[in-house]
Order: C-alpha cells, then sequence, then structure tokens
C-alpha cells in the first residue's frame, strides 16, 4: 500500500516545464515576470517532492524513521506544556496532600511543593522554552527587584550551574519531576522507621 502511494505521487510529475500563458497583449510585462517568477518557484519545489518520493521508494526503512521522527517532533511541539498548566498541577497536588494526615505524607514532597510555593510568591520561577521541551528554574531574584545584584551581569546565574537551578522538565504534555513527586507524596518514610524501631522493642 505505501509503494503503490509513492507510485502514485511521483506519476504526478510533469517533465516539461511549466510556463504561464497569457495573451499577446500582456507579454513581456510585470504581469508575466511575476507570473513566471511564482511558476519557476512551484517547478522547484515540484523537483524536489519527486526527488523525495524516488528517495523514499529505494530506502523505505529510512522514509519511515524520518517521517516519525519529524512527527514526533511535531507532536512534541504541540504538547509543549507552559508555566500555566505547572502552577495548576502544583495547586492541585497540594491540596490533595493537604488532605493527608502529616503522619501519612511524605515531608520531603511537602518541602518540594513548599519550596516552589516560596518562590512563586518571590517570583523567582522562570520558564525557558525549548520549542520541543521546557526547563522551569529558578532565579535570584525577581525581574521587578532593582537593586545591583540583581542588575549585574557579572551575578548572573552561570551556565556550568544552571542544571542546579533547574526543577522541573516539561515535556509531552507532563512535568515530569513534579508527577515523580507525586508518586511519593502518600509515604512517609518516617512512619516504617518508627515501626521498625518499634518492632525491634518488642523483640
Amino acid at each position: 500500500m505505501f509503494q503503490m502511494c509513492i507510485r502514485r505521487l511521483s506519476s504526478l510529475s510533469v517533465k516539461k516545464p511549466w510556463t504561464v500563458k497569457l495573451p499577446k497583449r500582456l507579454e513581456g510585462g510585470r504581469i508575466e515576470k511575476w507570473g513566471n517568477y511564482w511558476v519557476g518557484v512551484a517547478q522547484d519545489y515540484k523537483e524536489v517532492s519527486v526527488d523525495i518520493v524516488q528517495s523514499c521508494r529505494k530506502r523505505p526503512i529510512k522514509a519511515a524513521f524520518y517521517i516519525s521522527l519529524i512527527g514526533g517532533g511535531i507532536y512534541a511541539f504541540n504538547t509543549n506544556p507552559n508555566e500555566r498548566d505547572f502552577q495548576d498541577k502544583l495547586r492541585r497536588y497540594m491540596n490533595e496532600s493537604s488532605m493527608l494526615s502529616e503522619k501519612i505524607r511524605n515531608s520531603q514532597v511537602d518541602d518540594h511543593f513548599s519550596y516552589l510555593a516560596d518562590c512563586y510568591i518571590h517570583g523567582l520561577v522562570r520558564r525557558l522554552s525549548l520549542g520541543f521541551l521546557s526547563l522551569l528554574w529558578v532565579d535570584n531574584y525577581s525581574k521587578v527587584c532593582g537593586v545591583f545584584k540583581s542588575r549585574c551581569e557579572y551575578l548572573k546565574p552561570r551556565y556550568l550551574t544552571f542544571h542546579e537551578r533547574v526543577v522541573d522538565i516539561g515535556f509531552l504534555g507532563n512535568w515530569w519531576f513534579l508527577e515523580k513527586k507525586m508518586e511519593e507524596f502518600d509515604i512517609n518514610p518516617a512512619e516504617w522507621e518508627e515501626s521498625k524501631v518499634e518492632k525491634e522493642n518488642q523483640v
């Protein structure tokens, strides 16, 4: 089926170059030049399309790989989450975590959520979009802060230590660090340690 579609596409190519036919009174004018220009552009695109179709017929596996790669890139670009998605999830997860008892909640997850909320209150969270994914990182100062340290170029975050400031990665519609933290929000390691100590004392 794939080979048949490719053959039909390749059969659409015309060997003769395209030309614009105009009345004699319009020949040699701007309209003819303008038409010939766009006809030439269309001819170039046609030749490129024919070359692509022919290369797909010769190497179907390679063509399928590149098509999948391009399709995946387009999907990742369209599902790149924004900062509002992160804020909505953070509020929802904090509400769900607060509904549990302190004995059940994971204190590390609570501290992480509180840290992110505090960073938002002080205006330190930044989003860096790379097209197909986003990086959420924490700056030193708020954008509205006017002190010298916040404006000095030499005191800006360094590229070598930038990875230490990243608090989450958005990809394919999800914020992955936040989702990972939420998987452990109802597991309290301290509770297991206390129960283990109690069992040892009973023995």
